[in-house]
């Protein structure tokens, strides 16, 4: 019996094709299938049986980044992100799943195995000589700067950083990117919530979250996450859970089921008045806001300025197009070059015009793409996680 796509009435109903979606997407290019109204139009005719699904109507499902900006700016609360995952794991099942995605997804769960978790401290022990980014072909045929492997990575994994007058106890659930290429944003986040008065516990051994996999509609792959992480997790006791990846912290707060309060670590900053404090001198500073951080976990982006204004001697500076993807989504940077670099030199050009020194964000992968838009479009601006531009400049 051939699986079908299943798509509630109240879902297809909520959308009255008003087009505001098309605003906001990343990945619109002219085409009715580029952006989220013509996605869900597509979705509602392979349920309904009027048109097969077949490869033109995946590559338009393909080219979706899964920003979730269309849910943000969407008068009637559409939830285009349960409609998209039904309309990949039926993609996956009927068309199977293409190279990049396989392979993606594959090495995000070695990473997080035993052996690859060995392979991986080896890397970060032989990259010493490296640069901090490295010229990269990929397998679509373009180029990425790519971060090396740290030099010691799954560092501060199962470790309890203890406050000096504890308040309280977070769970740091520290990301792939971290545990692999920014182990020092991992220290930073650290080193800020014990300055606040939290003691940190990381646990020893969560995996990747599973959004990625969820994402491309391998629910079975990210139901295994999820089911391994629950356990980890449940061993400690803990508050809170606080993240530096807000795509993690999507996943914790929608799709885990449970009722913990998860926090980007700059809204615990943002809650204090007082301390800490951060000094500078004449810095410029100016900010990407994460899709995931207000879609996903909705933080409201005046959190991260609130907090870039509290250090003592810098200017914040707001670009045009601070809130607009930065055109990284994972694999889809990847899968899409050209849409992807289209968005990226946009967000690179706009910083620009801003005259700022740093451009700050709270998500690893966001840091990776601007961090290689920089260099490829010769663009001098320093990219920072702002928990690191915060640790060091901590007073």
């Amino acid at each position: 019996m051939a699986t079908k796509l299943v798509i509630p009435e109240d879902l297809v109903l909520k959308c009255v094709k008003c087009g505001l979606c098309k605003s906001v997407c990343p990945s619109y290019h002219g085409e009715e299938g580029s952006y989220a109204r013509g996605r869900l139009a597509l979705a509602e005719m392979v349920a309904r049986g009027e048109i097969p699904l077949n490869e033109e109507v995946a590559s338009q499902w393909n080219e979706c980044a899964m920003c979730r900006r269309c849910e943000w700016i969407c008068p009637n609360d559409v939830q285009y992100k349960e409609v998209l995952i039904q309309a990949r794991e039926l993609q996956e099942k009927e068309l199977g799943r293409d190279f990049v995605s396989r392979m993606g997804l594959k090495s995000l769960e070695f990473m997080q195995s035993d052996l690859g978790r060995k392979v991986i401290k080896l890397a970060g022990k032989l990259s010493s000589l490296l640069p901090s980014e490295i010229k990269t072909p990929l397998p679509t045929g373009t180029v990425k700067f790519m971060p090396k492997p740290d030099g010691k990575p799954f560092g501060i994994r199962g470790k309890t950083f203890r406050a000096e007058k504890e308040k309280g106890r977070l769970l740091f659930f520290t990301g792939c990117m971290i545990d692999v290429f920014y182990g020092k944003t991992g220290e930073s986040v650290v080193k800020l919530m014990n300055k606040l008065g939290y003691t940190v516990v990381v646990p020893e051994d969560i995996k990747c979250c599973g959004a990625p996999h969820l994402y491309h509609g391998n629910r079975e792959a990210f139901e295994k996450l999820k089911d391994h992480n629950l356990r980890e997790m449940e061993r400690y006791e803990f508050d809170a859970v606080v993240v530096a990846c807000p795509t993690c912290g999507g996943a914790l707060t929608e799709d885990y089921g449970k009722n913990w309060k998860v926090y980007d670590f700059a809204e615990l900053i943002f809650k204090e008045q007082e301390n800490p404090r951060f000094k500078t001198a004449n810095e410029k500073l100016t900010f990407h806001v994460p899709c995931h951080s207000y879609t996903a976990m909705r933080v409201d982006p005046k959190v991260f300025y609130g907090v870039m204004e509290r250090v003592e001697g810098a200017e914040v500076v707001r670009a045009e197009k601070a809130q607009s993807c930065c055109g990284f989504a994972g694999l889809w940077s990847i899968k899409n070059p050209e849409l992807s670099e289209k968005v990226q030199r946009e967000k690179v050009e706009d910083f620009e015009r801003t005259g700022a020194d740093y451009i700050l964000t709270t998500c690893p992968g966001c840091v990776l793409q601007l961090r290689d838009g920089v260099r490829k479009f010769k663009n001098t601006q320093k990219v920072m996680h702002l928990a690191d531009y915060l640790a060091d400049r901590l007073e």
